[in-house]
């Protein structure tokens, strides 16, 4: 048995022996807490089969953890030799019935020990199971798909607030919006139609205000919602939005993103 197949983890069992003193060592690495993209997924799975969960053993649960640990390698998490497994993924579902008004409401009482994260992602997805569904399948196609370690291979920046569909997605679309061709093709396009690049927001112009040192500077948004982007789908430059650094780190600054409307919107206020 291991520390994952409590509730609360590996810090409440280590919390409660200490307290009765035992000595607690630490001898490999600890495991990461969630992120969004695994509880998107073990939500998705939640709802799908909370009028009759599978058991722990089961191969649906098996297939979860699979899916989870694959998800894990490619956004690059690792911990012990309790990384990711069956046990601890069952326990997280089961955690989401503390969360669930159908479950709560017969006075049933199920693990009443969680992580912000699930309440977080229960309250955005759990009344649009629709949506949950959409996401939940955009992360599932990015992990069969051969290309998404590379084209997800993008340093994360702390400015940067992760899109409420997870880090695996946020990474597609800062890949998108890093990809020096598709964004000189989009410069170019703008400057023939208009003579000049500037925030299509703000109508900041660099090279007004800085002289040459400004000519053609300026950062590219992609407007797609996030969950929609598909690997190796073409991007279209309508997709894309021309916009100051002032602008792009705005929308990106908190969950969820602002559209580029709702950017015009705060700046007509």
């Amino acid at each position: 048995m291991t520390t994952d197949d409590f509730s609360g983890g590996e810090a409440t069992v280590a919390t409660a022996l200490r307290r009765i003193g035992f000595d607690v060592i630490n001898t490999e690495p600890r495991n990461p807490n969630r992120v969004r993209d695994e509880l998107i997924l073990a939500l998705a799975f939640y709802l799908q089969h909370r009028e009759n969960m599978p058991d722990k053993a089961s191969e649906e649960i098996e297939a979860l953890n699979s899916e989870i640990n694959k998800l894990g390698a490619k956004i690059g998490l690792s911990g012990g030799t309790t990384f990711r497994n069956a046990n601890g993924v069952y326990m997280k579902l089961m955690n989401f019935r503390r969360l669930d008004p159908l479950y709560t409401a017969e006075g049933k009482v199920e693990l009443q020990r969680g992580g912000k994260g699930e309440e977080i992602v229960w309250q955005e997805f759990a009344n649009d199971p629709v949506h949950l569904v959409r996401v939940a399948d955009a992360i599932r196609s990015g992990l069969s798909d051969g290309q998404f370690s590379e084209e997800t291979a993008v340093e994360d920046d702390p400015d940067f607030t992760e899109a409420e569909e997870g880090r695996l997605l946020t990474r597609v679309h800062r890949q998108r919006e890093r990809n020096r061709k598709l964004v000189l093709s989009k410069k170019k396009s703008f400057m023939k139609e208009h003579g000049r690049v500037f925030c299509e927001a703000c109508g900041f112009d660099f090279e007004k205000r800085y002289g040459q040192r400004g000519f053609g500077f300026i950062e590219c948004h992609h407007t797609k919602p996030v969950h929609t982007l598909r690997l190796g789908a073409k991007t279209n430059l309508e997709d894309l939005k021309l916009l100051c650094a002032n602008c792009h780190r705005m929308v990106h600054a908190k969950s969820p993103w602002l559209s580029f409307d709702e950017l015009k919107n705060l700046l007509n206020r």
